[in-house]
C-alpha cells in the first residue's frame, strides 16, 4: 500500500521556500527516494516555489503555493507545485536569471508545465524512488 500523499499550502513568500524545501524532502525521504537523490528532490522543490514567489502573484498580494507529493503506482513520487498566479508565461522582465526551470528539469525524471487547475501554473515533477 502507498504512503499516504503529502500535502502543504502556504502563502507565496520567500520564508515559506524553505519550509517547503524541508517537508517535502523529509516525505521524499520516508518514501525511499535515496539518500543520493534527495538533494535532487530539495533543489527542485526549492526551485519550484521560488518561481512561484517570484513569478505568480507579482504586482498583487502574495496568494498560495500548493504542494502535493504522493508515490505513484509505478513507484516514482510525484511532487506538484501549484499556484492561483498568473500562469506560466514568459516574463522578459524576469526578476531572476531564468534558469529555475531548466534547473529542475536537469535533476528531475520528468518534469511538466502546465495552466493550473483553476488559474495560475502547475509544475509536475517525477522522482524515481528506492523502493
Amino acid at each position: 500500500m502507498a504512503p499516504e500523499p503529502g500535502r502543504w499550502a502556504v502563502s507565496a513568500t520567500p520564508e515559506q521556500v524553505a519550509f517547503l524545501r524541508s517537508e517535502v524532502t523529509q516525505y521524499a525521504q520516508q518514501v525511499g527516494v535515496p539518500d543520493g537523490r534527495l538533494s535532487d528532490v530539495r533543489l527542485a522543490v526549492s526551485e519550484a516555489a521560488t518561481n512561484a514567489v517570484l513569478h505568480a502573484y507579482r504586482d498583487r498580494d502574495p496568494g498560495e503555493i500548493r504542494v502535493d507529493a504522493r508515490v505513484l503506482d509505478d513507484g516514482r513520487l510525484r511532487i506538484v507545485v501549484e499556484d492561483d498566479g498568473f500562469g506560466p508565461l514568459p516574463r522578459p522582465d524576469s526578476p531572476g536569471l531564468g534558469l529555475g526551470l531548466p534547473t529542475i528539469a536537469s535533476v528531475a525524471d520528468a518534469v511538466e508545465l502546465s495552466a493550473g487547475s483553476a488559474a495560475g501554473a502547475r509544475l509536475a515533477m517525477l522522482f524515481v524512488t528506492g523502493g
